[in-house]
């Protein structure tokens, strides 16, 4: 795909307090990376099903429904207008679940940006579980967005295990860390059940010989980037343990945390899988979530 058909920062809206932090957050992040912003509202479609026959929701009611989930956009457009008014600012309203609609905008954005909780009046599914669904689904890498969150100045936080989607996340790291004017972190854990070996302590040989090899990978996986990017430092860690209590822990001192949706391995997988899902719900900063297309 061309990059620049896909350069809008799109950020998805329910009315509640924290989505439109979230949107005012996101509005930031477009003027860094100089792209437009997109806000989309969602409504569900006016028929819901409780067993036989179908209950409709009256036309009033609807149409009511969705004057409110346009004024809501509008007023989140405003907001971020009277803050960044230089940004070129678009919106939406799709009738539609929530989910469906910010996958299908995913197939033109540069990157989408929903929260990770809310309560709005419009689609409160916007955010929580449909923040995991999203990111699992869409086709542009995923900010879950944190309440209390500010301006990327901070270190931008990698976590690698070598897969697919681990290089697209070190890129995205390198990318933005360049944008941002911001050094990153690459942290990579693991531990003997994810390497096929048996559980040994740390310091024994087996794990010593196996976190020689992991301080390899890390090297590997970050050479080219670096190379591309030579005004960016990087810290590495590497350590035996939980990849997401280690990216939690290190998200403290991070802008943002950038990792891929799915790890290798059967193991791993499940293992990056839960850690894109726990970092969603746990990390200290906003959580990028990327898959190889």
């Amino acid at each position: 795909m061309i990059l620049a058909a896909h350069q809008k920062i799109v950020v998805g809206v329910d009315g509640s307090p924290s989505s439109i932090s979230a949107a005012l957050w996101a509005a930031t992040i477009a003027e860094r990376l100089g792209s437009p912003m997109h806000i989309a509202g969602a409504v569900q479609q006016p028929a819901f099903y409780l067993g036989e026959p179908a209950s409709v929701i009256p036309r009033d009611v609807w149409d009511e429904q969705r004057r409110a989930a346009e004024l809501v956009v509008s007023d989140v457009a405003a907001a971020v207008l009277a803050r960044h008014p230089n940004s070129a600012v678009t919106t939406s309203v799709e009738e539609t679940s929530a989910c469906a609609m910010m996958v299908e905008l995913s197939r033109t954005a540069r990157m989408l940006v929903v929260g990770n909780s809310g309560s709005g009046p419009i689609v409160s599914a916007l955010f929580g579980s449909t923040a995991q669904e999203v990111s699992n689904a869409a086709q542009c890498p995923v900010i879950v967005w944190r309440e209390g969150a500010d301006a990327v100045d901070a270190p931008i936080l990698v976590g690698i295990d070598g897969s697919a989607t681990s290089e697209v996340a070190v890129g995205q790291a390198f990318e933005l860390a360049s944008l941002f004017g911001v050094s990153m972190i690459a942290a990579l854990a693991w531990n003997s059940l994810s390497q096929g070996a048996a559980l040994s302590p740390p310091g024994s040989p087996d794990t010593t010989e196996i976190e020689r090899e992991q301080r390899i990978l890390m090297s590997e996986c970050l050479a080219g980037c670096a190379e591309k990017y030579p005004d960016v430092s990087v810290e590495n860690i590497v350590q035996q343990g939980n990849p997401a209590h280690l990216l939690v822990d290190l998200s403290k001192r991070a802008g943002l945390v950038v990792v891929g949706s799915h790890g290798r391995g059967v193991v791993a997988r499940a293992l990056f899988g839960s850690t894109s899902s726990n970092l969603t719900r746990h990390a200290h900063c906003p959580v990028i979530i990327c898959r190889d297309r």
